[in-house]
């Protein structure tokens, strides 16, 4: 009799860690009310900033979860036209195409971001500091091949391109007024891109200012720093609005989200991540 008393509470106790887990996993709070869902996806260069957002919001805001991905402006955009996902993150503007899949999108700028090109150390320690905007050009349409032809060593360029589907890459080529490129190294990220050219010896790339640094340092373009005042100002060209797309207005706890990410908090954490705050 005693064993079954035991075998009896030990039965009672495993339904009630069962019923436990049910609750959380259906997406309650400890006190029972459930749990908000926000989906973000999309950019990688809006990635930092969704991300520190998210985790901070999240810790505030216990009865809404806020989760982030990745896969590019055109991935996320496509996520609000396929209703996969409450925010798609995007690096360029949305086009006229992806619009008329989602006419009631809404944009908010939620960061300002410049665009650098990078260059391998070694490459900016033999002379490569300051390039005009038709020699990149030129660099990436196979127009000019060796780092000779523009003040450098006499070392063929190792050219590090982003994937279309990045709003990286639209932004560069639209900027650029680049229509094709020559055939050359793809990568998805602004980190795979810093990772390939901060490893090689004689590579070129472009990425967000916040990923500038160590052994990929930035040149100027047409003798402008791509600097925050620069940015502002004007002066440096390669500049862009980093965007949260939203099928219609938001409401509820996507817009507490962006409401957060657009408050004093908010754009302190954009200028932590290396980007610009719109406010």
């Amino acid at each position: 009799m005693k064993m079954q008393g035991k075998r009896k509470a030990i039965v009672l106790s495993v339904l009630g860690l069962l019923l436990i887990s049910a609750v959380f996993m259906s997406g309650c709070t400890e006190n029972g009310d459930e749990i908000q869902e926000v989906t973000v996806t999309g950019s990688s260069t809006v990635l930092p900033i969704s991300q520190m957002c998210a985790e901070e919001f999240n810790r505030n805001n216990p009865n809404i979860r806020v989760s982030v991905s990745g896969g590019g402006s055109g991935y996320g955009i496509n996520a609000i036209v396929e209703g996969t996902a409450d925010i798609g993150q995007s690096s360029r503007d949305i086009r006229s195409s992806e619009i008329e899949k989602v006419p009631n999108v809404v944009e908010t700028t939620v960061g300002i971001d410049g665009l650098a090109i990078i260059v391998s150390k070694t490459v900016y320690d033999q002379g490569v500091i300051d390039l005009t905007t038709q020699q990149v050009i030129d660099i990436y349409s196979g127009v000019i091949t060796n780092w000779n032809q523009v003040g450098g060593p006499d070392e063929d360029i190792y050219v590090v391109e982003r994937a279309d589907t990045s709003g990286t890459y639209g932004s560069f080529m639209d900027m650029m007024d680049i229509d094709e490129t020559a055939a050359h190294s793809t990568q998805l990220e602004n980190s795979d891109v810093k990772r390939t050219v901060g490893t090689a010896d004689y590579a070129i790339g472009y990425v967000g200012m916040g990923y500038v640094g160590g052994n990929t340092p930035a040149v100027k373009l047409d003798g402008v720093a791509g600097t925050t005042a620069n940015v502002l100002s004007g002066a440096y060209p390669l500049q862009r609005g980093l965007h949260y797309y939203t099928n219609g207005e938001p409401t509820g706890a996507v817009k507490e989200f962006i409401d957060f990410i657009l408050s004093p908090r908010g754009q302190e954490i954009v200028a932590e991540v290396g980007f610009i705050p719109v406010q």
